[in-house]
């Protein structure tokens, strides 16, 4: 159950800076996909590394189960990122979805798409979401 949000109180500077940092993440995770993935997407790039498994060693399945990993990774990471983007325009960011309170700017600097506050993050980091402080 979400509570009504707080306005979070980001001067103009907080706000470029955290977008500045969002959009360079971007900027990372595109390139490390496109350097991985080439012009393919994700299911061509998978069939590719299939068929060149021919042989059926192990290590071409370890490699490919690593590769598809990491390419998940960077395309959650990069999702993530363009929420954040999306919420930076919109009254919701800076507010802990879970909570609503206003996540520290400290914390926005450090991972900008953070979507909850640090209280929020350690009570489902243990198991115990929905019992994290509420305002």
């Amino acid at each position: 159950m979400k509570l009504q949000a707080v306005q979070q109180d980001l001067s103009p500077g907080q706000y470029a800076v955290l977008e500045a940092a969002l959009r360079q993440r971007q900027a990372v995770l595109e390139q490390a996909l496109q350097s991985q993935l080439g012009e393919q997407g994700r299911v061509e790039h998978a069939r590719e590394q299939l068929l060149q498994d021919g042989d059926g060693e192990q290590a071409h399945a370890t490699d490919r189960e690593v590769d598809l990993a990491r390419s998940d990774a960077n395309l959650d990471a990069l999702r993530q990122v363009n929420e954040a983007l999306q919420r930076l325009r919109s009254a919701e960011f800076g507010l802990c979805s879970d909570c609503g309170a206003a996540i520290a700017f400290e914390r926005l600097k450090a991972n900008p798409e953070v979507p909850r506050c640090i209280t929020c993050q350690a009570a489902i980091e243990h198991g115990q979401a929905g019992t994290a402080r509420k305002l």
